[in-house]
Order: C-alpha cells, then sequence, then structure tokens
C-alpha cells in the first residue's frame, strides 16, 4: 500500500514554522515572491488536485541539501516542494521508513531529485497522473500500466457510474485499521459491491491523512501494496452501480508496446490542392507495433496516442459474441494510421470510422 508519511499532523499556526536553510525549490511561489523556506504546513490545508501535471511543472528545479535525513521526513520535506507541480508523493509501505536520505542537489529537475532518492530508498519512482509514487524495484512500469488500465475501464462506463468512481475527496484513518475494513466502508460509502476482498491480505496499517483523489485512485492505492488492484465492469442498467472485482496488479495490463508509438509529428501542409481534403498529420504518420493484449485497452492506448476520442459499442460486439477484454494480437511495423486499426480489427471483423476527432469502433449486424 501507497503511504505518504507527515513529519506531523498538528495544525500549522503563524508560529510554527520548520526552519531548512539548506534545502530549497529555486522557483518563485505563486504569489511572484522568492520562496523564503517552507513553512510546516498540514496535510489537511494541502490541495493538490488529480489532473495531470504539465511537463513545465514536472521540470521544476530544486536546489536542496539533505544529508542523513530518514526516508519519511524527507518525504514530508520534499511534498512542500511536490504540492507545485500538484502532485503528492507517496511511498510503498515496503520500503523501510528510516532509510537515511543524503542529496546535494543544484538546479535539479524535481522529478529527478525524486528518481534519486527513491533508487537511495531501495526503490523506483512511477510518475502517475496524481501523484509521484516511490515504488519496490519492478513495481513502478506495472503501477503506470494499471492506471492505464483504470482509466480505460473507468472512460467506458456510463457516464453516472463513471462519475461516482471519478468524485475526489480526502480520506484518512487511524492508526491499526485493516485494509479490508477500509475497502468495505469505501465500498459502502458509495454504494457500490467490491468482489473478492478476501484477496487481501490480514494486515493492519499506520495511520495516515491522504490528499484529495478519486475513489478509483484511493482504493487502487489501498491495495498496490498487496500487488493488487480493482478491476471495473459496468451495472447492467446505466442507473445501476458499477460492480469492482480485485484481481493481481500486473493482470490483464494495457501492453507497453502501445505506449511507445512514435509521437505525431506537428507539420504543416505546404500547399494547397483544389478538391482536395487535408488529412491530419496523425494520418500521415506511421506507426510500428507488438502487441498482445485486451481489444478495448489495446484501443484506448492507439487512440490516445493519435489524439482521438475512443467509442466503443460494447453493445454491438456482445451480439456478435465478442468480449470487449479479448485478447488481440499484432505485429506491424512502418504502418499507415489507416493499417495499424486494421490490424487490431480485421481478424475480428470489426468496423471503425473516425468522424472529427472520434474513434468508432463497433460489429456490424
Amino acid at each position: 500500500m501507497w503511504l505518504l508519511w507527515p513529519a506531523s499532523f498538528r495544525r500549522p499556526t503563524s508560529a510554527h514554522r520548520s526552519a531548512e536553510p539548506n534545502a530549497r525549490p529555486s522557483f518563485p511561489s505563486a504569489s511572484g515572491r522568492p520562496w523564503s523556506g517552507p513553512a510546516c504546513i498540514s496535510l489537511v490545508m494541502v490541495a493538490w488536485g488529480i489532473c495531470p501535471a504539465a511537463a513545465a511543472e514536472l521540470d521544476l528545479t530544486v536546489t536542496a541539501t539533505w544529508n542523513g535525513v530518514s526516508l519519511r521526513d524527507w518525504t514530508s520535506r520534499i511534498s512542500r516542494i511536490s504540492e507545485t507541480a500538484g502532485l503528492p508523493v507517496l511511498v510503498d509501505i515496503r520500503l523501510d521508513p528510516d532509510t537515511t536520505i543524503s542529496l546535494d542537489c543544484r538546479d535539479e529537475p524535481l522529478k529527478q531529485v525524486l528518481g534519486r532518492a527513491a533508487a537511495l530508498a531501495g526503490g523506483e519512482l512511477a510518475v502517475l497522473k496524481s501523484s509521484f509514487q516511490i515504488a519496490p524495484p519492478g513495481v513502478a512500469e506495472k503501477l503506470i500500466r494499471a492506471e492505464a488500465a483504470r482509466m480505460s475501464r473507468l472512460t467506458a462506463l456510463p457516464p453516472r457510474q463513471r462519475a461516482l468512481l471519478t468524485a475526489a475527496s480526502a480520506s484518512h484513518w487511524p492508526a491499526g485499521a485493516r485494509p479490508r475494513d477500509l475497502i468495505a466502508a469505501m465500498a459502502a460509502d458509495a454504494g457500490i459491491t467490491i468482489r473478492d476482498v478476501d484477496r487481501i491480505p490480514h494486515d493492519h496499517l499506520p495511520g495516515l491523512l491522504l490528499p484529495k483523489l478519486s475513489l478509483g485512485e484511493r482504493l487502487d492505492l489501498l491495495l498496490s501494496g498487496y500487488d493488487l488492484r480493482i478491476d471495473w465492469q459496468a451495472a447492467q442498467n446505466a442507473a445501476g452501480m458499477p460492480t469492482g472485482c480485485i484481481i493481481p496488479l500486473a493482470a490483464d495490463l494495457p501492453p507497453t508496446a502501445a505506449a511507445t508509438l512514435p509521437p505525431t509529428p506537428m507539420t504543416k501542409p505546404t500547399g494547397r490542392r483544389p478538391n482536395a481534403e487535408l488529412k491530419p498529420a496523425a494520418a500521415m504518420s506511421t506507426f510500428s507495433l507488438k502487441v498482445a493484449a485486451p481489444l478495448d485497452q489495446v484501443l484506448a492506448a492507439i487512440a490516445a496516442r493519435l489524439g482521438l476520442t475512443l467509442e466503443l459499442d460494447r453493445e454491438s460486439l456482445t451480439r456478435r459474441g465478442i468480449a470487449p477484454n479479448e485478447i488481440v494480437r499484432a505485429d506491424i511495423k512502418d504502418a499507415t494510421r489507416e493499417q495499424l486499426l486494421d490490424a487490431i480489427l480485421n481478424p475480428l471483423t470489426l468496423e471503425r470510422t473516425i468522424d472529427g476527432g472520434t474513434l468508432r469502433v463497433f460489429a456490424r449486424p
């Protein structure tokens, strides 16, 4: 499970400040005035938000020196800086919080500082859309892919069901809380059903206060320390509640190959031809892909890379006996956009249309 270790849970007052002259971010505060030293900020007062951090924010530079600081205390201090990037720093409970961190940074990108600290802690850094996470070795890539799988599932849910799982709120629990009880309480509060809760090992957690995260994120955060996550299924009717099933963290993850599709070149047409339709840059690029993964996750990854919104007609697939999570395989190089989509869809005899910015995939009767 992921934990954000605060240095203190006390609410700060104007007289209670933590002086750390050797550690400071090398960028101005939101007010435009230079940063004069971080205040001891209570987690209750920090609003990190859950939107993806812009690339410029992840490139914020840090000038700081930490000598023999415990991972627990270092996480609390660096979180005051990472607040500027809009993301909290979370550390896996399997990593030793008393590991000492010694770093000397001079105008170093925040992401690089976090990566160095993760290595000192015996782990690795995962940069997600809602947090920086310091994970045990070999786990960061799984977390990134698990996040993509969750987003793909939630995107496919009816709007009312999706809104329930993407609503953000803060959460906390006392020392000694059991993860099974916490998962059950979150599900009961939301009115949803989560199956296979008995997969969660018997454990007791330290007290924790988390910033605002969506319900789907909070549930996966609780489970990821046990190499588990939740797979979501839509209710039979749009007014119903989605159902979650606890599965292994690495099960049915989207392929890494889909994430390595080359970026769309930002080119402009050099001239105009009469009566000729100007094609988007993505339509004129070439792509390479080697994949063996669930259909809906592959399509979601490809649509995102092409800059399109995926509209998967699951009802038409069901009528044809095709499961949205059916494994598809493709190995194609230097393909056009159309050839890339055909390689995925033709073996299942699926149809597609691209209208504006929407990719619609369906099965004909």
